[in-house]
């Protein structure tokens, strides 16, 4: 499992990862270079307007328990300050309902399922997967309930959007959580992760430890 998620600094958002001939973002490759800013807004963008959609449907249908009734969530970056842009949020689509109770604080670990994947292009129509939990990136093994190999993650030393995602989710929840550049390496590359690239996350959280708590509890 490729350690892409962690910051280290502003400028330098990735620890203990190793670059290899073919684990760098393919800059000099049409797919992922052509108007790779602009395509990657619109990208998140669509999936922002989608969100607002079916909740405002899901509000006008069902007032105050649309929630019961829709799929999409809206989530304000924990670091950002009320108001402000699209940007500052991540857009969520749950795939499934956990019955947990609680979430994980920033101080937390978590340990998760989940594959990372860029936006859809030619090639890869579901997006280029990126990094993954476990040995494989195929979703059916991944996600599951036999095979998958969860990932120990520290909340406060991921990119933006996954903690955000991952401060308002229950156990047992798996959402495919939308952010924008401006919440995950902005204009930083990262391995496989062109400059500027709004990304998609499946992540399935499978529990959390409060600071000083042990993981395999």
């Amino acid at each position: 499992m490729k350690k892409i998620l962690y910051f280290l600094l502003a400028l330098l958002p990735l620890v203990g990862f190793t670059a290899c001939d073919d684990n760098i973002a393919e800059t000099d490759n049409d797919e992922f270079s052509h108007d790779w800013v602009n395509r990657n807004a619109r990208f998140f963008d669509e999936r922002m307007a989608d969100a607002k959609k079916a909740i405002a449907d899901a509000q006008n249908t069902y007032g105050q328990d649309w929630e019961n009734h829709c799929d999409w969530r809206i989530y304000r970056s924990f670091a950002k300050m009320p108001g402000g842009v699209t940007a500052d949020s991540i857009c969520v689509k749950i795939t499934e309902r956990g019955t947990g109770s609680g979430y994980p604080l920033y101080t937390d670990s978590v340990r998760v399922n989940y594959i990372g994947r860029l936006i859809p292009t030619e090639n890869y129509p579901d997006g280029r997967v990126f990094d993954h939990s476990g040995l494989y990136e195929d979703e059916d093994y991944v996600f599951s309930p036999e095979f998958c190999s969860p990932t120990s993650l520290l909340v406060s030393s991921l990119i933006e959007g996954f903690t955000t995602a991952l401060m308002e989710m229950r156990i047992g929840d798996r959402w495919r959580v939308y952010m924008p550049q401006e919440l995950g390496y902005m204009s930083a590359s990262a391995g496989l992760i062109p400059p500027y690239s709004a990304l998609t996350f499946d992540i399935q959280l499978k529990g959390f430890y409060r600071k000083g708590e042990s993981t395999t509890k």
